[in-house]
């Protein structure tokens, strides 16, 4: 199975949970690990309480998260550097994001960026 697959499962499997009223958007909170030969960069997912396209804060507003809420991303997805990581990984999330269109599931908006970093709106209906 490609990263690719595994990825949108894992999404997925997030989806599939109950998600309380309180959320209204969902940020997806890319991270380094602790280095291996495989593994550099970790991504999770948090739904908010909160959503404001003109400020990054509303990430922080963190009122659920999913069982699972990491996933490691493969060295040969991520690249070496968390520039390169966060450009593949949003190409991913917004090809997921626009194959579930014209579903309520992304609530008031969807944005990705590493964790003390600048939140990258990705969509919002």
């Amino acid at each position: 199975m490609t990263y690719e697959e595994e990825f949108k499962q894992w999404i997925d499997s997030c989806f599939q949970q109950t998600i309380p009223n309180s959320v209204v958007a969902f940020s997806f909170n890319l991270f380094e690990v602790a280095e291996t030969n495989d593994v550099k960069f970790g991504i999770e997912m948090v739904g908010t309480a909160s959503f404001d396209e003109d400020d990054s804060d509303w990430a922080c507003d963190e009122v659920w998260g999913p069982e699972v809420r990491q996933t490691p991303i493969p060295k040969l997805f991520s690249g070496d550097d968390w520039e390169e990581c966060l450009i593949n990984v949003k190409s991913l999330l917004q090809s997921y994001i626009k194959s579930h269109s014209g579903t309520e599931k992304f609530k008031q908006g969807v944005g990705i960026g590493f964790v003390d970093g600048e939140i990258e709106v990705l969509w919002q209906p």
